[in-house]
């Protein structure tokens, strides 16, 4: 079923991100429930608000947490194995300066259901993270602290709160078809990855399934943002997006084939936008021919390039 992002699916009284609600009427209760996590000696609460009191209450909360944190971003992969990718800082942040990008890119923070953020604490267990359903995720050592923040926001406590995302649901992208919003999750992690240096939290080596047994040799799409070079000089005003399929054993491959693809352009990747996985059954025909021989580790074919403005 193809559901108008256009309006708000409102149901119960709690009105739902446009990027990610339930399949069918759900009444989702606004409130929090905890759990005291005895390996990481804190507690743990999930916090379930409508959209309308989403910003607010998640500013609040990230008043928890010390002056600088890390960044932590989740967005969807396009991956077939693997639905979504999480991206921490190498550096420490401003906390104030993070929640200042997530009220300018509150569209996408609030309502694209391929993309969560959130900051957590060095050496400790503290975190505050909104995730791509929306709900606030809390992680800290002080339940007094929490409890009295919770309760200024006017968020109760509710016993066994069910969420919809335990039941069917669906996940959108931004923009929508109503050209209200411009940006989506790729837009913010390219932003993200420009204003801050991003790390894969995942082994670049590693190309397993859910249980760990090896994939070996992969079809991979990979989206990519590159310039033209001259020597050791960068060309902005030749940048380009465009995307690559090709083989590999591994991201680190993945990095290794397209540097040198490119690097015999003379031209050099800027960023690695998106890296997946999809089996070559799932390609077109016309595509899969371009694939002579999938277990060469190669480009073999490249979309027609956009170029930057």
């Amino acid at each position: 079923m193809k559901k108008d992002l256009a309006r708000r699916m409102r149901y119960g009284g709690f009105s739902y991100p446009l990027g990610v609600f339930p399949e069918e009427g759900f009444n989702q209760r606004v409130g929090y429930d905890s759990k005291y996590l005895k390996e990481d000696e804190c507690f743990y609460y999930q916090v379930a608000l409508p959209h309308e009191r989403l910003m607010n209450s998640l500013i609040s909360l990230f008043d928890v947490l010390p002056g600088k944190v890390y960044l932590v971003l989740k967005m969807h992969s396009g991956d077939y194995y693997q639905d979504f990718d999480t991206y921490i800082s190498e550096e420490i942040i401003d906390r104030k300066e993070l929640v200042e990008w997530i009220e300018q890119w509150k569209d996408v923070a609030l309502d694209d259901g391929f993309f969560g953020i959130g900051m957590f604490v060095e050496n400790g267990v503290e975190e505050v993270f909104l995730d791509e359903h929306k709900t606030i995720h809390v992680y800290h050592s002080d339940p007094d602290l929490m409890e009295k923040t919770l309760d200024e926001l006017n968020i109760e406590f509710v016993m066994g709160l069910d969420f919809f995302w335990d039941g069917a649901h669906y996940h959108e992208s931004l923009p929508l078809d109503d050209g209200i919003y411009e940006n989506d999750y790729l837009n913010a992690f390219e932003c993200l990855a420009d204003r801050y240096e991003l790390y894969l939290d995942e082994d670049d080596e590693e190309n397993t399934d859910d249980e760990g047994s090896p994939f070996g040799i992969n079809c991979w799409k990979v989206d990519i943002r590159g310039y033209s070079q001259e020597g050791m000089d960068i060309l902005k005003h030749e940048g380009f997006y465009t995307t690559l399929y090709l083989n590999a054993c591994s991201r680190q491959e993945v990095v290794d084939i397209v540097d040198e693809y490119m690097g015999e352009k003379n031209e050099r990747v800027d960023l690695f936008l998106r890296m997946a996985r999809v089996p070559s059954e799932l390609l077109t025909s016309t595509m899969m021919n371009k694939n002579f021989d999938p277990m060469d580790p190669c480009v073999w074919f490249e979309s027609k390039r956009v170029a930057i403005n």
